[in-house]
């Protein structure tokens, strides 16, 4: 990832990786073990829909994925059991700057895509900046 300032205004630039289609044993071997962002996508009929943003910061991609998915983990049953109900797919893309980085990605992913299970309500930027601007790109391998 990259960022500049201009005034009170931040430009990113982020690169997301290509679309896999999830599988737990492949999620780990793929991901990795750095903070990032997951985007996940399901097929429903013969569309790909995005479904959630996933920030992971603390625990990184790989772990952070692994416990959404994980049905021992208890925290986030009820956004699991309507990502399984279809055929899922994720990219993801490491931002390792900081916590309100991260956020502030975050907060424009879902203004911009709008995806069904994060609440675009009530996510709010890092009150850093006036504006945030997101270039993406997105490995084709």
């Amino acid at each position: 990832m990259k960022k500049n300032t201009r005034e009170k205004d931040v430009y990113y630039s982020i690169n997301w990786s290509r679309l896999f289609e999830y599988d737990k044993y492949e999620a780990r071997r793929v991901l990795p073990e750095l903070p990032g962002i997951i985007w996940i996508q399901n097929r429903i009929g013969k569309k790909i829909e995005t479904s959630l943003f996933y920030a992971c910061w603390r625990d990184g991609l790989r772990v952070g994925l692994s416990k959404l998915m994980d049905d021992l983990v208890l925290k986030h049953n009820d956004i699991r059991e309507k990502l399984i109900q279809y055929d899922m797919f994720y990219k993801y893309c490491v931002i390792d700057t900081s916590p309100q980085d991260l956020r502030d990605v975050m907060f424009w992913l879902i203004k911009e895509y709008k995806p069904k299970l994060n609440d675009s309500n009530d996510f709010v930027d890092s009150k850093r900046y006036m504006n945030i601007f997101v270039k993406e790109s997105e490995d084709k391998a």
